[in-house]
């Protein structure tokens, strides 16, 4: 590696940061705080994954005032409403890009606040929970910027099929997804399509997660849930019962 070129990644990835040039924040900050005088000149630095919002801002200031000037950081996270989220700290893509018809690229970003997703993690590469979430979220975002944000009626989204497929791992470098849209049904009451994310790194394509979904007015999708779900308390309740029947007729 360039010996001017610096990466860095966050804490959880800390064995992924033994090689050269390579550093976690914990590293990052320690190595600012022992050399005032570091990085020096010509110096660039790109942002690899696990990094919170917090530390990412403080870095970004910090080697700014360093006369640092070359800092590839993240693109601004894709918004709430888009990813049907309630914190941004469970976003784990950047605001689509749109490459052409039915098609859009993100970028993956994901901080260190997803522990529930990767507590298994190895310290060097990003575990598939995530890439498979990642890739939930832009079908989601795709699906409203096509389909629900300048429609009357108001969808929901059925999931009906979720495949995956992985040639390689996916070390906390910088990632994209390319996600393309494939229509099998379009009608006035429903839309079934199939949304399909291929997960590239460096070039190279790590694998595909493909989700296939019926987007149905969000009314009758309500009702046939809240029957559903009357109607699974109703069979638990029956269950219980019989079981309760059960161990009486044997006592």
């Amino acid at each position: 590696m360039n010996a001017n070129y610096y990466v860095i990644v966050g804490d959880d990835y800390a064995k992924f940061s033994q090689q050269p040039n390579v550093f976690t924040v914990s590293e990052l900050y320690k190595e600012m705080v022992d050399d005032k005088t570091w990085p020096g000149e010509n110096a660039s630095f790109i942002f690899g994954q696990g990094i919170g919002y917090t530390d990412r801002e403080f870095i970004e200031t910090s080697l700014k005032n360093r006369s640092v000037d070359k800092v590839y950081s993240f693109s601004p996270v894709a918004t709430l409403a888009d990813t049907h989220k309630h914190a941004e700290e469970n976003v784990l893509i950047t605001e689509p890009r749109r490459l052409g018809k039915l098609n859009y690229a993100f970028d993956l970003s994901l901080t260190d606040k997803i522990d529930r997703l990767s507590d298994h993690v190895t310290g060097q590469h990003v575990g598939a929970m995530l890439l498979m979430e990642a890739a939930r979220q832009a079908t989601i975002a795709v699906l409203e910027y096509e389909y629900c944000r300048n429609s009357s009626e108001s969808f929901g989204l059925v999931l009906d099929r979720f495949d995956s497929r992985f040639d390689g791992y996916l070390f906390p470098l910088p990632a994209s997804l390319n996600t393309v849209i494939k229509e099998l049904k379009v009608s006035a009451k429903s839309i079934t399509v199939v949304v399909t994310s291929t997960v590239i790194q460096c070039g190279v394509d790590i694998g595909s997660i493909s989700l296939d979904v019926t987007l149905c007015n969000s009314r009758l999708l309500n009702k046939i849930e809240s029957k559903k779900s009357q109607t699974a308390v109703k069979e638990l309740c029956r269950r219980v019962d019989e079981a309760l029947e059960q161990r009486l007729d044997i006592a």
